[in-house]
């Protein structure tokens, strides 16, 4: 199974997507990169990690 994430389906106007991974724990830690360097997000609150986690098909 394979796993996927969107930032715009948790409300970013952002293209970021991530498609392919193998498990759900390996999405979270590229959405947090990315977070951070596109979102200048300095720490990931556990509400945006809640509806991360979410927002993972697969």
């Amino acid at each position: 199974m394979t796993y996927a994430f969107k930032c715009k389906d948790i409300g970013m106007q952002c293209g970021f997507e991530v498609h392919g991974v193998s498990s759900r724990d390996e999405v979270m830690q590229l959405a947090v990169v990315h977070a951070k360097a596109a979102h200048n997000m300095q720490t990931v609150s556990p509400d945006v990690a809640n509806k991360v986690s979410s927002a993972i098909t697969g």
